[in-house]
């Protein structure tokens, strides 16, 4: 025979396919809560099932309790001092409804003699249960107001208050001179509760008491002792319709008995109920299917400061993921940010999470198609800067740039940040408050600037940002005139550019305009097929240069070319590194025109004695000559002469002169 296994949180009900539970089989007392020398009372359990407070007459007069479930078992409960000692050791306290977050306790006391009781409310705090405070005068009167039960959006509150008209069943022998109803208050957008209402028939027949609104906001359970019931006062259970009406109470049969059963609440998962019987112990009952609440899932965690990990207070909205509009706002716990949402199964949910200065939370919780309950761990994390990652590079080169960053807030006046870019990458990490929309100002030295914006005032769901900005650099026209050294008549060339600054390497005809990047330096080469030699010349480009002149020497017999920056250490024929630039353009001269023959003429100035300048520009000169041979230049295509101070090109007057008189050059002596 196929069977069915019921979990019921407490024990195993095996079914048989054609069997019928007895449900009120199930009913049993709760050890632990349930002292055998005081009254338990109206106990209240949170969404989650975890806890459960109740009032109990321990000490000589009725005050609440707190129970957690831990490991599988309710343990021994511990009195709420806070809301205990908020009147003195006579007065009545009881009544409680625990918020379905687990975060708000209502519940009402009777300070003093005489019927009259208010309803107060206490939230929890890194010490427990706060002070309480009163609830408020649109639902406190000078009667009695009691048994509060708030929905799990926090929106209605259901309570009692006395019953002035008595019993509408006139039924005297159940008319115990006291009788209560059951009333509606709603919460406006402020916060505010609003003028209650008391439910219509046929909620209010006869005597009613202790109103629960279950998870699903739909379901209402309550205690009556109006005609037809078992005994005392029974409990029963009733629909908020789509036509916006309640369903007629259906008796819960399945825990009612000829004694007093009253005072019911459920958690979320809907199957397992609490409730009070004979006036004296807590006890639980599982729920017949078809009295089930409708199926609900939870969502709960911690929201916190992503930085401190502390909680924070924030608004949780609760959407319809179709139409956007809004089912619900809830307000978690200021103290550790512990919030729960109850989410009825059948819907697709939007879940928002805001709070001024932070940012958001969005998660959406498709719930058509689930059927059961199910409990999910939501921990949230927002966070009151965001990050924004810039790198700034050269937008032709591909190279990171040393740039400022400025940020200033729309529609202020003044920039309230600068920051730098480093090196290699030229970025840089800037940290933007939550809450406004940002301007920024982009500039290096000899480029373009660039503005962009980035929005943190509205929905920010994300911490770091990253944006990549090219700058393009500013460049100046500048045009290279190749010319005859004799004649001054054009000569077609080639020009080499050589960015002494960056990796930039540019090739051009000679006589053209070319595109040069305004504050870099170039080193300009030209060099020439039609029988010249090359010749060279740095260019610091500035936003008004205008233009280059080089001037090449033909290639015949006993012309002379001076080489640039051949230099060698102090008295030394060792040739700096700074030399091989120009000895490679020597290289590729000879290369490009075999049949030339040439004398390295090495000159000193006039420091030092006449011969010991001679023989030190004639190792000057072998070292060149050297350098070209081992560079696969033939060796009979040189000879080499050190010519001293004897040939000075100026007079030898000045530091500037003498440094013009010591040089190398290259004489043609066979081509």
């Amino acid at each position: 025979m196929l069977c069915l296994i019921l979990f019921t949180g407490m024990e195993q009900i095996a079914v048989g396919q054609a069997d019928t539970v007895d449900y009120s089989k199930t009913k049993r007392i709760i050890e632990n809560l349930s002292d055998p020398a005081a009254v338990e009372y109206a106990p209240s359990i949170s969404a989650d099932g975890k806890t459960i407070i109740f009032e109990a007459n321990k000490g000589g007069s009725y005050k609440l309790f707190e129970s957690k479930f831990i490991n599988d078992d309710w343990q021994l409960p511990e009195p709420i001092e806070n809301v205990n000692n908020f009147g003195d050791s006579t007065d009545l306290i009881g009544g409680p409804s625990i918020s379905f977050d687990g975060n708000t306790l209502y519940f009402f006391a009777s300070i003093g003699f005489g019927n009259s009781s208010d309803i107060y409310y206490s939230t929890r705090d890194k010490s427990g249960w706060s002070v309480p405070q009163t609830i408020g005068a649109a639902i406190n009167t000078d009667g009695y107001e009691a048994f509060p039960s708030i929905s799990a959006d926090g929106k209605y509150l259901y309570f009692v208050r006395q019953n002035m008209e008595g019993p509408q069943s006139r039924d005297l022998k159940r008319y115990e001179g006291f009788c209560s109803s059951i009333w509606r208050a709603e919460r406006n957008a402020n916060g505010e509760w609003g003028t209650p209402r008391k439910l219509p028939y046929p909620i209010n027949l006869d005597c009613e008491k202790a109103p629960r609104i279950m998870a699903d906001g739909k379901t209402l359970i309550f205690s009556s002792n109006r005609p037809g019931g078992q005994g005392d006062y029974d409990m029963y259970q009733s629909t908020f319709t789509p036509l916006g009406e309640w369903s007629r109470p259906v008796p819960l049969t399945y825990a009612n008995s000829a004694a007093s059963d009253q005072l019911p609440t459920i958690a979320a998962q809907g199957d397992l109920m609490y409730f009070v019987y004979n006036n004296q112990d807590i006890y639980s009952v599982v729920i017949p299917p078809d009295l089930r609440q409708f199926v609900n899932n939870i969502i709960q965690g911690k929201i916190t400061d992503a930085d401190t990990d502390q909680g924070i207070a924030a608004k949780i909205i609760v959407r319809d993921a179709l139409t956007s509009s809004i089912i619900s706002e809830i307000d978690n716990n200021p103290e550790d940010g512990a919030y729960t949402v109850v989410l009825a199964a059948g819907k697709y949910y939007n879940i928002e999470v805001v709070k001024e200065g932070y940012s958001s939370f969005i998660q959406s919780f498709d719930l058509r198609k689930v059927t059961t309950y199910q409990e999910s761990e939501v921990n949230i994390e927002l966070f009151q800067n965001a990050f924004l990652d810039v790198a700034v590079s050269d937008a032709e080169l591909f190279e990171g740039l040393v740039a400022d960053v400025q940020v200033k807030r729309d529609g202020a006046s003044t920039f309230f940040k600068t920051v730098k870019t480093r090196l290699p990458n030229g970025t840089t990490q800037i940290a933007l408050p939550i809450g406004s929309n940002y301007e920024f100002y982009v500039s290096a030295p000899n480029f373009k600037s660039e503005l962009f914006t980035l929005d943190l005032s509205n929905l920010v769901l994300y911490r770091n940002f990253e944006k990549e900005i090219p700058l393009v650099p500013e460049k100046k026209e500048v045009m290279i005139n190749v010319a005859d050294l004799v004649n001054n008549s054009r000569v077609k060339s080639k020009i080499i550019l050589r960015n002494k600054d960056r990796d930039e390497r540019i090739e051009v005809d000679g006589n053209n305009m070319v595109s040069l990047r305004v504050g870099d330096r170039y080193e300009i080469e030209a060099t020439s097929d039609q029988g010249y030699a090359f010749n060279s010349t740095t260019l610091e480009v500035g936003k008004n240069s205008q233009g280059v002149d080089l001037k090449l020497l033909k290639l015949e017999q006993n012309a002379k070319l001076e080489l640039k920056d051949i230099l060698f250490e102090s008295n030394s024929a060792t040739l700096s590194d700074i030399s091989y630039i120009e000895l490679e353009r020597v290289i590729k001269l000879m290369n490009e025109n075999p049949t030339l023959r040439v004398e390295v003429a090495a000159h000193t100035d006039d420091v030092g004695s006449d011969s010991y300048n001679k023989i030190l520009s004639n190792k000057r000169a072998n070292s060149v000559v050297t350098f070209l041979e081992e560079n696969k230049i033939a060796e009979n295509r040189f000879e080499y002469n050190g010519y001293g101070e004897s040939q000075p090109k100026v007079a030898n007057d000045s530091d500037e002169n003498r440094a013009k008189n010591r040089r190398v050059e290259l004489i043609v002596i066979g081509i």
